[in-house]
């Protein structure tokens, strides 16, 4: 039971003993510790905030465009307005509906559903003026 008892503590102190001794040699490989340069971060980082600012400027396009159609539907609703107006107001969410059409084609790294929520969009505005040329509103 003594041997037992020495031989226990004999283990502890060699284990001590061993995992500082490993520790120590670890951290002293000789290199130097590796460090990152601060340039290349910011770089990713300013790349990443780019991104989102430019899809926060993309989502807010969007929106305004959705605004529009809403309006344009309104429009089409009230007997007072002329199709004249509805008319100018289409050609305006046509243009628009191209323009972030192209933007997103120039930026793949958008959203899937902003570019889905685009092209239903698109597809809306086309089909509106399909039918307003056709004369289906007369």
């Amino acid at each position: 039971i003594i041997q037992k008892k020495s031989s226990q503590q004999g283990d502890t102190s060699f284990n001590d003993i061993l995992t500082n001794r490993i520790n120590k040699s670890s951290n002293d490989t000789g290199f130097k510790e590796n460090t990152s340069l601060g340039e290349i971060k910011a770089s990713f980082a300013a790349q990443r905030l780019t991104l989102e600012l430019n899809q926060t400027q993309f989502t807010q396009k969007l929106e305004t465009s959705l605004d529009l159609l809403d309006t344009y539907a309104a429009l089409l609703q009230d007997p007072d307005k002329t199709l004249k107006q509805a008319h100018g107001l289409l050609e305006q969410i046509l243009d628009q509906t191209k323009a972030l059409d192209r933007e997103s084609k120039e930026n793949p790294d958008f959203s899937h559903d902003l570019k889905n929520i685009l092209t239903q969009l698109l597809t809306t505005a086309q089909v509106e003026q399909i039918k307003f040329n056709r004369g289906d509103y007369l």
